[in-house]
């Protein structure tokens, strides 16, 4: 057996979780493996600094745990593997049905670990109470939040403005991300192998302002016009009053993610979970 500790993140408690827990519990014992459930910050780091390098952590639930995983396992180089028990399941590597055969397949060496970058935003702004430095899997958002009227942002580039954007706010997002809030949004796909970032306007009201794909080396920089709110994978973590920044780079710590072999591409997925080929019907 390739991994020697395996450690478990549940999203909320159901009877599919339930029914899936059991199952990896016994699977467990029967490889004689030992399985620890994680659920905060000092959990992780404990159990890391214990069980070594032959770690995995097992999130059971949708994309949102698995992002809530992400976040706690990112700083300990320890891979993710997301078992589906969601809707859509973008990130999970696994589904429930076949659990314990599909382990067996995966952890057994029949898996690779691939590296998804994580954006670092931080700013002294933040009214946020904790820290102003914060990492993303997926996206950080700048809204108008509960604002009355339009945000009003101006975007930076490696210190060069690009635009004034009158409207809801930006997105900027990493490849992962890109499928998710950014996509909704009409922002581009990025594949996964794509040294890059994209950058997404929310209802902006200059109809010349477009989506931006910049290197993921790039130094973006957010000044605000008006009041603003800040959200981290969809978790508001603070505001930024008027005349204030927000810095956003890549993260020297990415996101490991356990990838099964018999995984379908990245294009598949994307057919699969966003009926890109569903047939429409036949036309008369």
């Amino acid at each position: 057996m390739h991994y020697k500790h395996i450690l478990l993140y549940k999203g909320k408690e159901t009877d599919k979780i339930a029914e899936a827990t059991r199952t990896i519990k016994q699977w467990c014992e029967n490889h004689g493996v030992p399985l620890r459930k994680v659920s905060n910050q000092k959990n992780v780091e404990k159990i890391a600094k214990e069980s070594g390098k032959k770690t995995v952590l097992l999130s059971l639930g949708g994309d949102g745990t698995f992002l809530r995983a992400a976040d706690l396992i990112a700083p300990y180089c320890i891979p993710i593997l997301g078992i589906n028990l969601g809707k859509l399941g973008f990130l999970t590597g696994l589904d429930s049905s076949e659990l314990a055969q599909n382990l067996t397949r995966v952890l057994d060496k029949g898996s690779s670990v691939r590296e998804l970058t994580r954006l670092q935003c931080s700013s002294d702004s933040i009214q946020s109470g904790g820290s102003s430095v914060f990492t993303a899997l997926n996206e950080v958002t700048i809204t108008r939040g509960t604002t009355a009227g339009l945000a009003e942002v101006e975007l930076y580039l490696d210190s060069k403005k690009v635009a004034t954007y009158p409207g809801d706010g930006l997105i900027v997002s990493t490849p992962t991300g890109s499928t998710a809030y950014s996509l909704s949004c009409g922002g581009p796909l990025i594949t996964r192998n794509t040294s890059a970032f994209s950058i997404t306007p929310l209802n902006v009201h200059k109809l010349g302002l477009r989506p931006i794909i910049c290197s993921d080396e790039t130094e973006i920089s957010i000044k605000t016009n008006t009041p603003v709110s800040i959200q981290i994978d969809g978790r508001n973590i603070g505001d930024l009053e008027k005349n204030n920044s927000i810095e956003i780079d890549r993260a020297d710590t990415p996101t490991l993610m356990l990838v099964p072999d018999f995984r379908s591409n990245f294009f598949e997925t994307v057919r699969n979970k966003l009926n890109w080929d569903k047939d429409r019907g036949s036309r008369i």
